[in-house]
């Protein structure tokens, strides 16, 4: 006969019992409460609390969100909202801007929400905007053309699409020109400084394409566009500026940005650039570009660079062309070449290598270009410097590691970070492993007397400082009175080990000897003051140097001469007039 199968005893390990009730597990018991078993694990780890413990705070939470509403209990707003079909932060915007309660702000954003409903052709839609949105009409569009013809918004997105629908035509979006991607057509006329209409006008008048007609300007008879330019321009819009030159406002921005100058600076630089390169069509190893720009986009190489070296250089303009495209080729050769180490190991190409030891290409790249070596010495120093690490052993309490990948794992630590740190400050890999220890301790020692502070929702008061004889409320308010960074605060007691007081007084004093007055005003810096002023730092430190006088004298005499241009210009265009 055969025998009754013994029944086990082992899920019953996982019961959970809470408020008298038996759950299968912790997590089917998170799912019948409508808990995340995430969040509560996540709350019971930060707070080394029980799960129960954890249970309660997040029922507390649900008893403090449960609200009545049209005489319905809801457990919280998210529910409510869903319900009647309102969104909640327009809720939220009742309630924290006019002071609505959550019954007064729930039945206005019910009424907002049956107001701004939109019927087109039958169908309703939430609001105007989604029905633009679904029509793919922009709704300023629709709202601008209410506003200007006093149509109803049926009647104007109706008057919009079929706009849409010629525009398509004469507009096409995306549009695709020598292998560029472009958003619309009036986009790639204006990178070519070309006006669309025109270019419309001619590819009907030769029955040709948009292409086409683009052709016929830019390469066949590129006399049409404007060769030379002048500096007597005007500063007030820098996107007009761009226009006017057919210059990029990203190439402006970026130039600033690199070379620490002003705006007209940067316009007068690719200014000399349109000048000397020119604008029209150029011919590079037999093939025919629409301009140098297009030229470097196919080539693989920086448009920067060859203007760069066009202009400080005095280089020719096919001179840079083949200069870069030869040391592209050359270090694309140098990473393709295999790699041999001492110890025998092989590596296809330096791709693998990097991959391999988990370090970037452009850092061999900066070490052969810093120590004028081949590819090959660099992968040798970086693969010594990996065995160094490899062979080191690291003892964290009573651990003792061989692989410092591991160890940064176990540590939760990244390799990275520890690679960094030994180069840039040329330490062992203990070292630099025991400094992130310790910095994830404090940053884990601080959570935790944060959340012992933090009781039933009550915030510890905050601590009273004293600096240079004067007491301030806590430290945040000592920072905002000082005008100083909490950042650099930190940073200096952290490097020398000295109190609170004695950092901040450090730091309010060097930012008083980083201010700089001018013309009786005081600026946060140097470099402010010339930024308001819009002149090149270098200038006033080249000017200051060569007279032996002071940078504000600089400054006023670089003004002057500002002043006195502007004011001959006027005198020759009045002279001009009057004759």
């Amino acid at each position: 006969m055969h025998k009754p199968r013994r029944r086990t005893k082992y899920f019953e390990r996982f019961y959970f019992e809470y408020e008298g009730i038996l759950y299968l597990s912790k997590k089917n018991c998170c799912e019948k409460l409508g808990f995340e078993y995430g969040s509560v694990l996540g709350y019971r780890h930060t707070n080394n609390c029980s799960f129960t413990e954890a249970l309660d705070h997040f029922m507390e939470i649900r008893e403090q969100n449960q609200f009545v509403f049209r005489n319905r209990n809801w457990l919280n707003l998210d529910n409510c909202c869903e319900f009647y079909g309102v969104n909640k932060f327009t809720v939220r915007h009742y309630q924290y801007d006019y002071g609505d309660t959550i019954q007064e702000a729930l039945e206005k954003a019910i009424k907002y929400t049956k107001q701004i409903k939109f019927v087109y052709k039958g169908k309703t839609y939430p609001s105007l905007a989604k029905c633009c949105r679904e029509m793919g009409i922009p709704e300023s569009t629709v709202r601008k053309c209410m506003a200007e013809t006093g149509k109803t918004g049926a009647v104007a997105l109706t008057h919009c699409i079929k706009k849409a629908e010629e525009r398509k035509y004469s507009n096409p979006s995306p549009f695709f020109y020598r292998e560029k991607e472009y958003v619309m057509f009036t986009e790639c006329c204006r990178e070519f400084n070309l006006e669309p209409n025109k270019v419309r006008q001619k590819s009907i008048s030769l029955n040709s394409s948009l292409q086409d007609a683009l052709d016929f300007f830019l390469l066949d008879h590129p006399v049409r566009r404007k060769k030379f330019f002048d500096d007597n321009y005007s500063i007030e819009s820098v996107s007009a500026t761009c226009r006017q030159y057919g210059i990029k406002r990203a190439d402006i921005y970026n130039y600033i940005k690199d070379n620490q100058c002003s705006k007209e600076e940067a316009i007068r630089y690719y200014i000399a650039v349109k000048n000397k390169i020119g604008t029209g069509p150029i011919t590079f190893e037999g093939v025919k570009y629409v301009d140098i720009r297009e030229c470097c986009r196919k080539l693989g190489i920086s448009y920067r660079w060859v203007c760069d070296r066009i202009i400080y250089k005095n280089a020719g303009v096919d001179e840079t062309l083949f200069y870069y495209k030869t040391e592209k080729e050359k270090w694309q050769k140098m990473s393709e070449e295999p790699i041999y180490l001492e110890d025998g190991t092989k590596y296809d190409n330096l791709h693998d290598f990097c991959r391999v030891l988990k370090i970037r290409q452009t850092d061999i790249y900066g070490y052969i270009y810093r120590h004028d070596c081949s590819v090959q010495e660099a992968a040798d120093f970086y693969a010594s410097r990996q065995a160094a690490v490899d062979k080191e052993m690291i003892q964290i309490g009573e651990m003792v590691y061989t692989d410092i990948q591991k160890c940064c794992k176990e540590q939760g630590i990244l390799y990275r970070w520890v690679c960094n740190k030994m180069l840039r400050e040329n330490i062992t890999a203990s070292e630099a492993v025991r400094y992130y220890i310790r910095k994830n301790e404090k940053k884990q020692l601080k959570a935790q007397r944060k959340a012992a502070l933090k009781v039933k929702g009550k915030m510890p008061e905050p601590q009273r400082v004293v600096v240079m004889g004067q007491e301030y409320e806590s430290k945040e308010k000592c920072y905002k009175a000082l005008g100083i960074t909490k950042k650099l605060v930190l940073r200096h007691m952290r490097e020398t080990n000295c109190l609170f007081e004695e950092a901040a007084a450090y730091c309010y004093e060097k930012k008083r000897e980083k201010q700089f007055e001018f013309r009786g005003k005081i600026y946060k810096s140097y470099n402010a003051c010339c930024k308001a002023y819009g002149v090149a730092q270098e200038y006033v430190a080249l000017k200051a140097n060569r007279e032996r006088i002071t940078r504000q004298e600089a400054i006023e005499k670089l003004l002057e001469q500002r002043e006195n241009k502007s004011t001959l210009l006027v005198d020759n265009l009045i002279t001009k007039d009057e004759g």
